[in-house]
């Protein structure tokens, strides 16, 4: 029973999954570009190519490692605007 509990978890992206994610996004972050103990957002996104969402829920976390040369992580990111499109594109 336990094990079909587990599974659904899984399934339905439950806290398994969550930090399967987790996880990977740690081994991801330690072969980024460090810049003055930073790194962007942008780069994770990159790298995983995880939705904005999921990965800022997961950089958000108190339990995520980071390695030693890394002392923060830049969540705005300068690819991605918040809010809606406008719908219009550029003309070139």
């Amino acid at each position: 029973m336990a094990e079909e509990g587990a599974r659904d978890r899984h399934r339905a992206g439950g806290e398994g999954m969550s930090l399967r994610y987790k996880e990977a996004v740690e081994r991801v972050i330690s072969h980024l570009p460090v810049k003055n103990g930073v790194v962007d957002i942008d780069s994770i996104w990159i790298e995983t190519s995880l939705p904005y969402t999921l990965l800022d829920e997961i950089l958000r976390r108190e339990d995520l490692k980071l390695p030693e040369n890394v002392e923060r992580i830049n969540l705005t990111s300068r690819v991605r605007r918040k809010g809606k499109r406008s719908g219009k594109t550029k003309r070139r």
